[in-house]
């Protein structure tokens, strides 16, 4: 995962999911699942976010859980 802060007054995120990571359901389950975090957190920063996910789908075990313990750091961050 890779952020900026921006100064557009709203977060933006972008995936990268390639077909190394799984096969179309998994890649869309995945997708699915890190958008619904993005929605549902409440970022304080106005970041730019790009997940590209680095390992394959059979060796990730909770992607969410991850992405929304990084989703708080980066809400850390912007606080400062």
């Amino acid at each position: 995962m890779v952020y900026r802060l921006n100064h557009l007054g709203d977060s933006r995120l972008g995936l990268a999911v390639s077909r190394k990571y799984g096969n179309a359901v998994q890649r869309n389950r995945l997708k699915r699942q890190l958008r619904d975090v993005f929605r549902k957190s409440h970022l304080t920063a106005d970041v730019d976010i790009l997940v590209i996910p680095s390992v394959n789908a059979a060796q990730m075990k909770n992607a969410a859980h991850d992405f929304t313990e990084a989703l708080a750091s980066i809400s850390q961050y912007g606080n400062k």
